[in-house]
């Protein structure tokens, strides 16, 4: 059930992503809203929930993008799993963990995409130009993450209840 409320929210946040990020833009960069939702969601949930959040979210990226359809779904679900890896999660982990798996996954993000769109045949954007744009990028999203993190735990807490009346 946090899933489907979850799914909700990450298509809120790529609807917010394609339309008010510009606004957002500090530098050259922005925060990756539905990058960080899903992330926050595979270190609280685990593999199976982050990958399926990271599939879902990027679905709902790639119907609101402007990138070949299906890159951004196999990208994020691939970081959703990613990030719960390891067996650690944010109760073990804390916030050193929680910025550590943002910084990477932004970073990993950002040059899959700029190799896959290389790939489809879209221009390079130079070196330079990634750095000036990731950096700006993540530190945005290293602002953001203590935020997507608290809303995901949030989420996941409200339906502690409904699961000790499905158990019973």
């Amino acid at each position: 059930m946090p899933l489907l409320v979850y799914v909700g929210v990450l298509a809120l946040g790529a609807l917010a992503e394609a339309t008010v990020g510009h606004r957002l833009e500090l530098g050259g960069g922005r925060p990756n809203v539905v990058l960080l939702l899903v992330v926050a969601w595979g270190l609280l949930r685990g593999i199976e929930e982050g990958a399926l959040a990271g599939l879902l979210g990027g679905l709902a990226l790639d119907l609101v993008s402007g990138t070949p359809f299906g890159l951004q779904t196999i990208l994020l679900g691939w970081i959703g799993g990613a990030a719960a890896l390891g067996e650690a999660t944010m109760a073990r982990g804390g916030l050193g963990m929680l910025f550590g798996t943002a910084i990477l996954a932004t970073v990993t993000y950002h040059v899959v995409l700029v190799i896959a769109l290389r790939a489809f045949g879209w221009d390079w954007p130079g070196g330079m130009r990634l750095v000036n744009i990731l950096v700006p990028t993540i530190f945005l999203n290293c602002v953001c993450v203590p935020f997507a993190a608290a809303f995901a735990r949030r989420i996941d807490r409200s339906f502690i209840g409904w699961r000790r009346m499905e158990l019973e």
